[in-house]
């Protein structure tokens, strides 16, 4: 018999529903949100700097600022910037860890940044195709998306911790 208090290999814990992971990601958006809340401020900070103290309130035009192309490159970088660093790091984003979801490639290992950039191309691939990579994981027995096939990673369900 098992001792209740020995860690769990990663192969031998569950594969996560597609259901929990769409969860996971659901609440990611809204950390998401959060983060491009501090970032459009902090970009609001630096484009009132560039076009000057001295401007009238109503001369001031922050449109270019904030719907140009490099506004929306820096958005871009901050929503790849957290997921990369979150599975490079703690193999979870915050959305994960609320949901007991650990990623890494199939014999336990942590994603290298290559699998991580990797993940993260495909899975706006599949986000943009309106989640069919994410749905394509009820075709499988292994339940693997797209981006978890394409970076060779699985995402598993961590048990509950016991009190």
């Amino acid at each position: 018999m098992s001792n209740p208090n020995t860690p769990t290999s990663f192969a031998q814990l569950p594969r996560a529903s597609v259901g929990r992971r769409l969860a996971a990601l659901l609440y990611d958006a809204l950390i998401i949100m959060g983060l491009l809340m501090v970032y459009g401020f902090v970009a609001m900070l630096i484009a009132s700097a560039v076009v000057g103290l001295n401007c009238q309130p109503e001369d001031l035009d922050y449109n270019p600022c904030v719907s140009g192309p490099l506004f929306q490159l820096g958005a871009l970088a901050v929503i790849v910037a957290y997921f990369l660093w979150s599975w490079r790091a703690a193999g979870q984003t915050i959305g994960m860890r609320a949901w007991r979801l650990l990623l890494a490639s199939p014999d336990g290992v942590q994603l290298s940044w290559q699998q991580c950039a990797l993940r993260a191309a495909t899975a706006s691939l599949s986000v943009a195709c309106l989640g069919l990579g994410y749905f394509w994981g009820w075709t499988r027995a292994d339940r693997a998306s797209w981006h978890d096939i394409a970076s060779g990673s699985e995402v598993r369900l961590l048990p509950k911790k016991k009190k």
